[in-house]
C-alpha cells in the first residue's frame, strides 16, 4: 500500500516520455483497452492521459468477461493507490457481455483516481484474477455520467461536458502535505516502534521503544505526556489511550523520526478513539479501518451528563478508507459534545461517513469548534457531508476545500453562530448534492467569501424546515447571512427555501446555466398534513447588491406565490441574461401546491408571471426600485475555474453598470441587535470564532471598499 503521506507527491510525477496522451477539452477522456488474463501473466494495461482539471476523476471500463470465473481488477494512477479496501477493486461476473462498469467492490463507491495537478498522468489497470477484455477506458469529472453506446452521456453535467478548466490558486486553501507544525513539547515522552520496539522496555527513549498499541493502552497517561509512533511504521487493531492533560500540559499522540506518517489500521475498531478525554493533541498520523465495520479513523466522544470534555486538537491527520466518518467528534449516551475543538490541516477522503464531523446533542451541544485548512473529498455520509458542524454553537470553518462528497460538501444545521468563510466546494453529487448549506435550525450563521461550482445540487442552500422544534429549539432558520460569495454552474445556485427568516443575501455573484434553472429563488411548499417538520416559506429576507446571471436559457430570479407575501425583498441587484430566450424574473406561481405531499385534493399549481425585463418585473412585483439590467462587463461568464482565487475572468471594469451602483454593505443595526439575542457567549473569542459578522472593508479579492462611495453590485470592486 502507498502511504497517504506519499499520495500528493506521487500524483505529480510526469508520464513516461513518448507515451500516447488521451484527452482534450471535452468529456470523457477515452482510451482503447486490451485483453488481460492474470493466469497467463498478461495482467496489465497502461495508458497515459492528459487531465485538464484537478480533483476526482471517475473511472469507467467497457468490458467483456468471457471466462468461466469472475475477474478481479485493480488500478492506480502514477503508481499510487491509497485505498486498500474493496474501493480499489472491480469484481466482474463471468460470461458477461459487453458493459460499462464504474462501481467498485465497495457498495455505492465509484472507482476513481485523484489528480492533484493538471497534466499528463499514467493510469495502470491490473488483473488480479480471471480473464477480461477491456474495450475502452474512460475517465470523467461527472459522477452521474451514464453509458451511451461506446461513450458516456454528459447531458446533465454541471460543467457543461468540459474536461479542461482554468485552475486558480489551487494550493491556497485546504490541506497541505508537509505544512510545518511546531515541534511536540512534552514533559515525558513514550516512543513506539513497530519494527524494533519491545513492550518490556521503558519506552522513554527511541532505543527503548515499545512495540504495540496494547502497551500504549495499558499506560495511564498524565498531563504533559506524549506518545510518539515511528514514521513509516504500521499498526493494526486501533488504539484507545487513557488519561487527560491540562490546558498548559496536554497529552499528545503523534509521530517521530523521518518519513511518511505512521499508519494505524483499526480494522474492526476506530483507529484512534478517545472517550471523555480533555486537553489532547492528536497529530501527524494516517488513520484507516476496514470499511465493513463502519468505524472511524479518529473518534472522540463525550458520554457524561452535564460534562463537556474540552480542548481537543487534531492536526495534520489523514483519515481515509474508513466505513464511518474520517474524523468524528461527537456525543454518546448522556453526553452533549465537546467544548473547544480545533481540526487543522487534515485530509479526509473515501470514507463511508462524513469527512470531518463535529456535533452535539442539541443546539447547546458541541461548542467553540474550528475546522481550518482541511480538505475532504469522496466521503459518503447519510445525511452526509465533507465538513460539518451541527447541533452546537459558536463554530468556524475557514480556508477549507471540499468536493465530490455526498451530500453537502460544507454545511451546518441545527446550530447557532457558525461562520463558514474563504472556502471552496464543488462537484457535490447525489441527493442534496450541494456546495454549501445553512440548513434547518441555523441561527445567526454566516457564509462569506466562499466559492461553489459544478455541484449537482445547490451552490448555497439557505433553508429552514417547517415550524416544528428539535431538542426544544425551532427548526426555522433566522438571522443568517450570505455575502461576498460566488456560485457558478451549480444546478441550483442560491435557493432560499422553506422557513428561512430574517436573512440577508448580499453582494454575491450567482451564475445559473441551462433552461429551467435560476440564479436566486425564494420558494417552499405546504406543510405535510399533521407534520410541521418540513415546509413553509421564506420570510422577511432581503437580497441586495447581488449579480444575477442566467445563461443558456436560465433565469435570474424566481419567487413563488407564497413567498411573495412574506415580506421578502429584492433591491439594488443587477440582472443579466447572456443568451437564450429566458425571462429576467418569474414572479408568483405555484410549483408545489396543496397536494404536494399526498397527491390528494385540488391541483392548485399554476405558472408564474414571466418578466422579460427588469422594468416589467418592477411593475408586476413592486420590487427592485433601484435594480439594474445590463452586462457587468466580465471577460467571460463561463470560466468554471478551479481554485477559490483569483477568478480573473470576473474582474469588474470601471465602466461596468455594477460599479458603485449598490447599497452600502453595512448590516442594519436592528438586524444585528435581534441576531445577538439568539446567541450565547461561550469563550468563542479564545478560539478566534467571531460572535458577530465583521464589517465589510474589502471585496472578494481583498480590494479595499471605499466607505465614502456606494458599494458595487456583486462581490468585486472595479
Amino acid at each position: 500500500m502507498i502511504l497517504p503521506g506519499a499520495w500528493f507527491l506521487a500524483v505529480r510525477m510526469a508520464a513516461a516520455a513518448g507515451a500516447t496522451v488521451y484527452g482534450g477539452g471535452r468529456l470523457p477522456l477515452l482510451a482503447p483497452g486490451g485483453t488481460m488474463e492474470a493466469a497467463d501473466g498478461r495482467d496489465t494495461i497502461v495508458r497515459t492521459f492528459r487531465f485538464g482539471a484537478p480533483g476526482v476523476w471517475y473511472l469507467w471500463l467497457q468490458v467483456t468477461t468471457p471466462g468461466p470465473a469472475p475477474a478481479l481488477l485493480t488500478w492506480d494512477l502514477d503508481g499510487v493507490q491509497p485505498l486498500r479496501s474493496g474501493r480499489a477493486q472491480f469484481l466482474l461476473q463471468p460470461y458477461a457481455e459487453r458493459q460499462w462498469v464504474s462501481c467498485s467492490r465497495q457498495p455505492l463507491h465509484h472507482a476513481m483516481v485523484h489528480v492533484e495537478a493538471p497534466g499528463e498522468h499514467t493510469l495502470r489497470v491490473r488483473a488480479l484474477q480471471g480473464r477480461v477484455v477491456i474495450e475502452r477506458i474512460a475517465l470523467t469529472l461527472f459522477f452521474s455520467a451514464s453509458p451511451a453506446g461506446d461513450t458516456l452521456d454528459h447531458a446533465l453535467d454541471p460543467g457543461g461536458g468540459r474536461a479542461a478548466f482554468p485552475v486558480g490558486d489551487w494550493g491556497a486553501d485546504g490541506f497541505r502535505d508537509g505544512a510545518p507544525l511546531p515541534a511536540v513539547r512534552a514533559d515525558r515522552t513514550f516512543y513506539v516502534d513497530a519494527g524494533r520496539g519491545d513492550d518490556a522496555q521503558s519506552g522513554l527513549r527511541p532505543d527503548r521503544a515499545w512495540r504495540t498499541l496494547h502497551r500504549v493502552e495499558a499506560e495511564r497517561l498524565q498531563p504533559g505526556d506524549a506518545v510518539l509512533l515511528n514514521r513509516g511504521g504500521r499498526w493494526e487493531g486501533g488504539v484507545a489511550p487513557n488519561g487527560n492533560g491540562t490546558r498548559e500540559h496536554p497529552v499528545t499522540l503523534g509521530a517521530y523520526g523521518e518519513g511518511p506518517r505512521p499508519v494505524i489500521d483499526g480494522i474492526h475498531r476506530n483507529a484512534v478513539a478517545l472517550r471523555d478525554a480533555s486537553h489532547w493533541v492528536v497529530r501527524d498520523l494516517a488513520l484507516t479501518s476496514d470499511p465493513a465495520y463502519g468505524r472511524s479513523g479518529f473518534q472522540a466522544i463525550a458520554t457524561r451528563r452535564g460534562q463537556r470534555p474540552s480542548d481537543l486538537r487534531v492536526l495534520n491527520v489523514v483519515a481515509f478508507d474508513n466505513g464511518g466518518p474520517g474524523i468524528n467528534i461527537a456525543y454518546e449516551g448522556e453526553g452533549n459534545g465537546y467544548d473547544g475543538v480545533l481540526v487543522e490541516n487534515c485530509l479526509a477522503f473515501c470514507n463511508g461517513g462524513e469527512g470531518i464531523n463535529v456535533y452535539g446533542r442539541d443546539r447547546r451541544g458541541c461548542r467553540n469548534v474550528v475546522i481550518r485548512r482541511c480538505t475532504a473529498y469522496e466521503n459518503r455520509g447519510n445525511p452526509g457531508a465533507g465538513l460539518i458542524i451541527s447541533l452546537g454553537e459558536n463554530g468556524l470553518i475557514e480556508r477549507c476545500r471540499a468536493y465530490n462528497n455526498v451530500c453537502i460538501n460544507i454545511w451546518t444545521w441545527n446550530a447557532r453562530n457558525v461562520t463558514i468563510r474563504r472556502c471552496e466546494a464543488f462537484r457535490g453529487h447525489e441527493r442534496d448534492a450541494g456546495g454549501f448549506d445553512l440548513d434547518y435550525g441555523t441561527e445567526g450563521c454566516t457564509i462569506e467569501y466562499c466559492y461553489a461550482h459544478h455541484d449537482e445540487g445547490p451552490g448555497f442552500l439557505l433553508m429552514g424546515s417547517g415550524r416544528a422544534t428539535d431538542g426544544g429549539f425551532s427548526s426555522k432558520s433566522r438571522y443568517d447571512l450570505l455575502r461576498y460569495c460566488v456560485t457558478e454552474d451549480d444546478a441550483s445556485p442560491i435557493p432560499v427555501d422553506q422557513t428561512f427568516e430574517h436573512g440577508l443575501v448580499h453582494n454575491n455573484l450567482s451564475i445559473a446555466r441551462s433552461r429551467g434553472r435560476v440564479a436566486l429563488s425564494f420558494s417552499g411548499h405546504p406543510l405535510h398534513s399533521g407534520d410541521a417538520t418540513s415546509g413553509g416559506w421564506p420570510a422577511d429576507t432581503f437580497a441586495f447588491n447581488n449579480l444575477l446571471v442566467g445563461k443558456e436559457g436560465a433565469g435570474c430570479v424566481y419567487v413563488d406565490d407564497y413567498a411573495v407575501s412574506q415580506g421578502n425583498r429584492l433591491d439594488y441587484n443587477l440582472y443579466r441574461i447572456t443568451d437564450g430566450p429566458a425571462p429576467v424574473a418569474r414572479w408568483g406561481g405555484r410549483a408545489n401546491g396543496s397536494n404536494f405531499w399526498t397527491g390528494e385534493g385540488p391541483d392548485d399549481t399554476r405558472p408564474a408571471t414571466a418578466c422579460a425585463t427588469i422594468g416589467e418585473f418592477r411593475s408586476v412585483s413592486g420590487q427592485e426600485a433601484h435594480g439594474v439590467q445590463g452586462d457587468p462587463g466580465f471577460a467571460r461568464c463561463d470560466a468554471g475555474a478551479y481554485g477559490r482565487l483569483p477568478l480573473a475572468a470576473y474582474a469588474l471594469p470601471a465602466a461596468s453598470p455594477a460599479a458603485h451602483a449598490g447599497m452600502p454593505p453595512a448590516l442594519p443595526a436592528d438586524w444585528l441587535r435581534e441576531r445577538v439575542k439568539l446567541l450565547e457567549e461561550t469563550g468563542a473569542g479564545d478560539w478566534g470564532i467571531p460572535m458577530a459578522p465583521a464589517p465589510i472593508t474589502a471585496d472578494w479579492r481583498g480590494t479595499r471598499i471605499d466607505p465614502a462611495r456606494p458599494a458595487s453590485i456583486g462581490p468585486f470592486e472595479p
